[in-house]
């Protein structure tokens, strides 16, 4: 009897279910072959993650896919419905577990028992949660809410597929994060850079090669300049940039091609006309493989103003300090050489006593006695010149003193020369030496004849006075020491040929001169009385446009009938701050006297925009003394302003016009009051009494 194995071949109905079977492993197989070839070719966090979640919907489907992933130090979750959120780690528990234990996880969802087709009982709704590991780091992880797939199998078969989508997803996030810290880096430069490009205190200019048109720059650009950020945009540097023509842009362009830098002083014109010496930097680059010029725009002009007034000082000290040692060395020969001249003038005087009158000798001891004479005179200049002469102090009258030499100052100089005489009235007297101030008008009225020559020219000579203060006295020869306050002044002006810089800076060195004979210390001499009366000299002077010598003198006096006061003596004092606003400075001086007279605290201004700075800058003015006729901003539009800043202002107006003239042109304005040109101390008390008190 045969042993063999007898084996009983399946039925149909096997062979349909193992076919069946077999048929379905290779769907699975397929799936998840087609899960993994599709991220294989996706790139970018954002795409990765939608592909996951989308793909796994498509070909698995379930209520709910998520995907909880850490960024950024935070764990994050993002749905197929397009939510995106930190985790709440309390609302996915399963998940926590997942994360802490790496392994995935299948929980029953009883809240979700659905029937399934082709089946008689209901399949058990599940929750899938896959880890996502790289290299046995936690990536985050993959959970799948409501599953009701019949075959439960394929929970083991998608491992394979969450395995590279770790790998996958962590290699996204790496890129993310690196893709993040180059930009946060990149947001970082930018921003430095656009805080050091709008905060350096220097113009910055990105130039377009050829055109020189600006791409881009920073705001001191174009405030330096006094353009709004519109019109700088629409400008060239030539439009600016004084005496560069194109051809010298394209020179200076060649040289940085060559070279790579380039500085220089240039000068720039403002919106206003106003000229400021720029140090430009320059440097050539490029931006989108196209030349751009960088260009730093340092504004020089404060400080070569600070360094010509520096220069201009050390000037003057080492001046004084010449004039001072050569006044001692002048002032020892004058007097030696005076003690010779006393023996010849006396031996000679003596001689010409006792000699015959008939000799012949007396003609020769006479010109022993004219050349002792000149002798004399030019000791006495030398004495003049160390300030050590000996003067003879007055109080004198400019005016009357200038009338009084007028005849001989026009005999003395050109026939084609015409002086012109401008004396101010009222002119306070100065304590001076008449001797030494006509040698002073008649040195500087000759020297205006000879700068004339043989063309027509006229020489004015105009006396006044003004308030200067340490701004107006620190550019003065003899700075030493001047006070504030009230000066006479002495300008004599000419038409004549002038002098340049360096005719200028040594205008009143000893022994210097212009002239091809002269003993050359005329100017000297005039510098010597100026320093001996404790004044001093202010030279203005052009080539081809003349000379103007302005001498400032203490005033020591006042004129009597500007300062007499013929109010009653028991009137109540007047007290304050006036706001003195005139153009002339003669006004401004004596105005200042006249209401320091009368017990006020005076400030004053040249026109009326000054006028409003001071005002608006103080809070004890009383009362303004306003000039109707001034350039910048006259009277009329000074008032309205004052007005508009404080409608209870005081204001007088002043002008030479008569009363009715001015009046009608502010009734019902609220002028306080109005004074007359010139006017007298008593006039001005009055018309201040009349305003002032009730």
């Amino acid at each position: 009897m045969s042993n063999d194995l007898h084996i009983t071949p399946p039925t149909i109905a096997e062979m349909e279910q193992r076919l069946s079977d077999l048929a379905k492993s290779k769907s699975r197989l397929e799936l998840i072959n087609r899960l993994l070839t599709s991220l294989s070719a996706v790139a970018g966090l954002d795409n990765m993650m939608s592909h996951i979640l989308d793909i796994l919907m498509q070909t698995v489907g379930a209520a709910n896919i998520f995907i909880v992933y850490r960024l950024n130090d935070a764990w994050q979750y993002r749905d197929i419905y397009g939510e995106n959120r930190l985790l709440n780690e309390s609302d996915h528990p399963e998940v926590t577990q997942v994360l802490a234990d790496g392994k995935p996880l299948r929980i029953d969802n009883p809240g979700m028992q659905v029937p399934y087709p082709g089946r008689e009982s209901v399949i058990p709704v599940e929750n899938w949660v896959f880890p996502l590991l790289s290299q046995d780091r936690k990536i985050g992880a993959i959970c799948m809410e409501g599953m009701q797939l019949n075959d439960i199998n394929i929970f083991d078969e998608l491992l394979p597929f969450f395995i590279y989508a770790g790998v996958m997803l962590d290699n996204e996030i790496s890129n993310y994060s690196r893709l993040a810290e180059a930009h946060r880096q990149l947001k970082d430069s930018e921003i430095l850079y656009r805080t050091l490009f709008e905060q350096l205190p220097d113009g910055i200019v990105l130039w377009e090669v050829p055109a020189h048109k600006p791409i881009q720059f920073n705001t001191v650009a174009h405030r330096l300049l006094g353009y709004s950020r519109e019109e700088f945009a629409a400008l060239t540097i030539t439009e600016f940039d004084e005496g560069k023509s194109a051809a010298e842009l394209a020179d200076t362009t060649e040289i940085l091609r060559r070279k790579g830098t380039a500085t220089f002083e240039t000068i720039h014109r403002t919106k206003n006309g106003e000229l400021r010496s720029m140090l430009i930097t320059l440097r050539l680059i490029e931006l989108a493989e196209q030349p751009i010029i960088l260009a730093l725009h340092h504004d020089i002009t404060d400080r070569k103003r600070l360094e010509e007034e520096r220069r201009h000082l050390e000037q003057q000290m080492l001046h004084a300090q010449k004039l001072e040692s050569l006044g001692v060395l002048a002032g020892g020969i004058a007097h030696d050489f005076n003690n010779i001249l006393m023996a010849i003038i006396g031996n000679a005087d003596l001689a010409l006593m006792r000699i015959n009158r008939e000799s012949p000798a007396v003609e020769n001891l006479h010109r022993i006695e004219q050349a002792a004479a000149r002798a004399a005179d030019l000791a006495k200049q030398m004495l003049a010149y160390s300030g050590k002469g000996k003067f003879v102090v007055e109080n004198l009258d400019l005016n009357i003193l200038l009338e009084e030499m007028l005849h001989m100052l026009e005999v003395s100089i050109s026939k084609k020369a015409i002086i012109r005489l401008h004396p101010h009235p009222h002119l306070p007297s100065v304590e001076a030496d008449a001797t030494q101030m006509r040698q002073i008008i008649m040195n500087l009225v000759i020297n205006a004849s000879e700068a004339i020559g043989d063309k027509s020219g006229v020489i004015a000579i105009t006396t006044g006075c003004m308030d200067c203060n340490r701004s107006y006295l620190k550019d003065v020869w003899l700075d030493e020491n001047l006070a504030d306050g009230l000066y006479v002044y002495l300008e004599i002006a000419d038409s004549g040929c002038g002098m340049d810089r360096e005719t200028l800076s040594k205008l009143f060195d000893p022994f210097f001169t212009t002239k091809f004979t002269g003993r050359g210390l005329g100017m000297a001499a005039v510098l010597g009385i100026v320093r001996g009366h404790k004044g001093a000299i202010k030279v203005y002077s052009e080539p081809d446009k003349g000379t103007t010598f302005k001498i400032l003198l203490p005033a020591s006096g006042k004129p009597a009938d500007m300062f007499n006061v013929d109010g009653p003596a028991d009137e109540a004092p007047l007290s304050g701050t006036v706001l003195l606003v005139d153009d002339e400075e003669t006004i401004r001086g004596i105005g200042a006297e006249m209401l320091g007279e009368l017990g006020f605290t005076v400030v004053t201004a040249a026109d009326g925009r000054e006028a409003l700075e001071i005002f608006t800058s103080r809070d004890d003015i009383v009362i303004v003394l306003l000039d109707l006729t001034m350039p910048h901003m006259d009277g009329e539009q000074c008032f309205r302003e004052l007005r508009r800043l404080d409608p209870a202002v005081k204001v007088i107006m002043s002008s030479g016009f008569n009363e009715q003239e001015v009046t009608g042109m502010f009734i019902g304005k609220g002028l306080t009051g109005f004074i007359q040109k010139p006017y007298r101390l008593s006039t001005l008390n009055n018309t201040l009494r009349e305003a002032l008190l009730p």
